[in-house]
């Protein structure tokens, strides 16, 4: 290691690193100090050393400080994979199993993830503001349940849910095809426009309802029950 006097601030000679005082140091001479001290002392670079010299993007080649080519490599070492600004939205492959409703729950799902994962038992549920996916559950200790699978970003629930409610609504329109077909090609309002007129008519009596009109006079009104589809059928098997 080279190594000569040089005299400080103070006026007193102190030893100095290829003609600098420490105080003099840019981040590469610091960089090479570190990794010449290691092969004084050990032959051979240390890993923290090492490690140093590629979060900087540097190599240790024949005594000095060589540069990585490629800024991209180095930010995908300190990443540990690739620039997000690159990935590509995941791939969902959905299959639905439709039920006759029980309360808002109205179908299952089946999610198949980048061709390579896949999670079961997602619930499709009914709401006030549509429909909607549920997460699988679990029963917990407190007698209630438990999610034990969900997104972690509001990004990804969003296109969770939007391609179950696509595949819901795309089974139950196949559904009314096939049921139109039966009858000979009847034409019928789709299984969506069902159920959205559905829920206007509940919104409508309910309305009626709080205007002094008896609780038993809007029991017998048969509004249709959510998610209930008018179709001339028992419901989806």
């Amino acid at each position: 290691m080279p190594r000569r006097y040089k005299l400080g601030a103070d006026g007193q000679a102190h030893p100095s690193y290829f003609g600098k005082l420490p105080d003099e140091f840019t981040k590469e001479d610091t960089l090479r100090f570190l990794a010449d001290t290691d092969i004084q002392l050990y032959r051979l670079l240390s890993a923290d050393t090492h490690a140093a010299l590629r979060a900087e993007g540097y190599e240790y080649k024949n005594g000095g400080l060589v540069p990585i080519s490629g800024k991209e490599t180095v930010m995908q070492e300190q990443t540990g994979g690739t620039p997000a600004a690159t990935q590509e939205p995941m791939k969902l492959d959905v299959s639905v199993r439709l039920i006759d409703p029980v309360k808002n729950l109205i179908g299952f799902a089946s999610v198949k993830f980048n061709d390579c994962f896949v999670v079961e038992n997602f619930k499709i549920l009914q709401g006030e503001k549509g429909i909607y996916a549920g997460m699988p559950s679990q029963p917990d200790r407190n007698g209630g349940y438990r999610d034990v699978a969900k997104p972690i970003t509001k990004e990804f629930r969003s296109q969770l849910n939007e391609a179950v409610v696509e595949a819901y609504t795309a089974e139950l329109d196949h559904l009314q095809a096939r049921l139109a077909a039966a009858r000979g090609g009847q034409e019928r309002p789709s299984i969506k426009e069902q159920l959205t007129a559905g829920a206007k008519q509940r919104h409508k009596a309910g309305k009626t309802c709080g205007t002094g009109t008896s609780r038993e006079t809007c029991k017998g009104k048969g509004q249709p029950r959510a998610g209930q589809i008018t179709s001339g059928h028992g419901g989806p098997k």
